[in-house]
């Protein structure tokens, strides 16, 4: 008891007591490190919104071994005043902000008060069109500010209106339209006035196109990829969908599109691109690890402008322990018509599966064609042999038999919707996809069999930068004779990465006496997954998934599912989110962990 309180009352000897200090009480002669920031008073912003403006930081509890970050008063000061501007620009012009000051030695514990107020209200928003020009809505009827009337004033918005009329008026022929904004806000009775004034400008139609900055590659290029023609009226969306195409060239590091007057005739507006050239050629390295296909390797080769003509050639080569390839594409744009596009690719592959080991070579020629600027087909023909071997004959008796070589010969057609705004990490729209192949003696093919598959994706923003993203997938196939005319690698699977999470690769379904996956011929997957961003790069998902595989090929086997759950986190990343998924299974196949880990770059769905 002795050396307990001995031990107490020299800890407390050699700690001294926190205390409260202001700015001006700090000695500048001692480094000061921040402790933690403390808000208090906020009601309508979060503590991380407060956070996020200020310069002064705290070290993450996630990095405890470094080094806490410095405390400097002058920027803490001005710190206080970037809080009370972020309340302006929100509408909050009346806030105010205070601190007090926590000091244990080195150790500085900001407390910051606020003080919020109420916010200023829109009390009339006016637009005024110079000249004869029309007003926004006779241009596009559904138009709409984003302040009204008893709307909170918020600088983004009020920013936001003068872009938006400035977009209507360049998107209906004024290609040098120009406005401006003028807001008088009294803090006292929280009462603003809002004015744009509209120049919109002469009415204007496309003029001849200029192209600048090309050496070898071919100006010709660059006018195919123009979505107007001269003679047509301005249209700023017009140009950003041409820039869109030529930059999807890759052979340009930079394209911009340049309005220009003619003194002639002002009703005309010439444009001038300017763009700066790349190699035509680029060499890509990738190395990565999940816990299915472990470590894998890839390295790919293109040309961007094979013989001329924006040909796209590429030469990929990728290891893993799973699936390797060697796959030889040519892209040939504008085949027949400017909405269809010839893709020939042949390849080579090994798989190595519980199931089976295959080694296969293909050609599959294709034609892709865009019906809508969000709808695509393909329609193409696949030549392919297989050879399938290291099987396990339980396994093959309980599939009712295997042919292990031949010829998969036949026509496939694709469509696909997608009205998503980000192909690495989409946040709202749709992608549907339906898939249908077959391969039959008629065309050559060993194998007899018609496949099919549909697959929605949904996501929504819920708010507070939660997105809810949800897929559901059907697939069917039919044999033309016996069971043998599938080939086993067309047959269904389902569980593991990029489809039952919780489950090892292929683990969902029936098994054989082998403890080997014996896949179906019918298929049924849902998945939802909610996904907000946490700090930094760092976002946090949960997610539920589940999914079935029946050896009955007229039969959805909703009645069965599989399901897995668990918690998943992801970093923002130059190549997409790398993503860290531990999933959970509510039924463990014999054999199998209780708990799956998956590591992996890029949103699967």
């Amino acid at each position: 008891m002795f050396l307990r309180f001995l031990l107490a009352a020299i800890v407390g000897l050699s700690t001294a007591p926190a205390a409260a200090a202001t700015l001006a009480e700090l000695n500048p002669g001692v480094h000061y490190e921040t402790a933690e920031i403390k808000i208090t008073g906020n009601h309508h912003f979060s503590n991380s919104d407060l956070l996020a403006v200020m310069q002064t930081k705290t070290r993450p509890a996630y990095k405890f071994w470094q080094h806490r970050p410095t405390f400097n008063p002058a920027t803490f000061k001005s710190d206080i005043d970037r809080i009370k501007r972020f309340y302006q620009v929100h509408g909050y012009y009346d806030a105010a902000a205070g601190y007090t000051l926590t000091v244990n030695e080195k150790l500085v514990t900001p407390t910051i008060s606020v003080r919020e107020g109420k916010p200023v209200q829109v009390t009339t928003v006016r637009i005024s069109v110079e000249g004869s020009a029309p007003a926004p809505r006779a241009l596009e009827p559904a138009f709409k500010l984003p302040l009204k009337q008893g709307d909170t004033f918020t600088q983004t918005d009020y920013e936001s209106g003068e872009a938006q009329l400035l977009d209507i008026y360049m998107h209906n022929g004024y290609a040098h339209a120009q406005v401006n904004r003028r807001a008088q806000v009294l803090v006292g009775t929280r009462q603003a006035y809002i004015w744009y004034f509209v120049i919109p400008g002469n009415y204007g139609v496309f003029g001849p196109t200029t192209v600048q900055g090309t050496r070898h590659v071919s100006p010709r290029l660059v006018f195919r990829e123009l979505t107007y023609k001269p003679g047509e009226m301005f249209d700023s969306a017009q140009i950003a969908a041409s820039r869109t195409k030529i930059v999807g060239l890759n052979l340009f590091r930079s394209v911009e599109f340049i309005p220009q007057s003619d003194s002639s005739n002002p009703r005309v507006v010439p444009i001038q691109i300017r763009v700066q050239e790349k190699p035509k050629h680029s060499i890509n390295l990738g190395l990565g690890y999940n816990t299915e296909s472990q470590f894998n390797i890839g390295l790919q080769w293109n040309n961007y402008n094979f013989l001329g003509g924006g040909r796209q050639l590429s030469l990929l080569a990728q290891y893993s322990n799973v699936v390797s390839t060697v796959d030889l594409k040519l892209v040939q744009p504008y085949f027949l018509s400017k909405k269809s596009t010839f893709i020939g690719e042949a390849n080579i592959w090994q798989e190595i599966y519980q199931t089976y080991d295959l080694n296969a070579g293909q050609i599959q020629p294709r034609v892709s064609y865009k019906f809508l600027p969000k709808l695509t087909g393909n329609l193409g023909w696949r030549l392919a042999y297989l050879h399938f071997y290291s099987l396990n004959s339980s396994t093959i008796d309980q599939i009712g038999g295997v042919r292990r070589k031949g010829i998969v010969s036949g026509p496939f057609a694709q469509l696909i919707w997608n009205n998503t705004e980000d192909p690495f990490n989409p946040q709202r729209g749709e992608i549907a996809t339906l898939y249908a192949s077959t391969a039959s003696h008629v065309f050559g093919s060993d194998y007899r069999y018609w496949r099919a598959i549909g697959e929605v994706r949904k996501y929504h923003l819920l708010g507070w930068q939660t997105v809810l993203a949800g897929r559901f997938k059907l697939g069917f196939e039919h044999s033309y004779g016996s069971i043998r005319d599938i080939p086993l690698s067309e047959r269904f699977y389902s569980g593991g990465e990029g489809s039952v999470r919780g489950y090892g690769l292929r683990r969902i379904g029936p098994l054989s006496t082998a403890n080997q996956p014996l896949g179906g011929l019918s298929l049924v997957e849902w998945s939802l997954e909610l996904r907000r961003p946490l700090f930094w790069k760092i976002t946090g998902s949960l997610f539920f998934d589940c999914g079935q595989v029946s050896k009955d090929q007229d039969r959805v086997p909703i009645d069965a599912l599989q399901c897995g759950y668990g918690p998943g986190l992801g970093m923002t990343s130059p190549v997409g989110p790398i993503l860290l998924d531990l999933g959970f299974p509510t039924k463990t196949p014999k054999g199998d962990s209780h708990w799956q880990v998956y590591f992996s770059i890029g949103q699967w769905f």
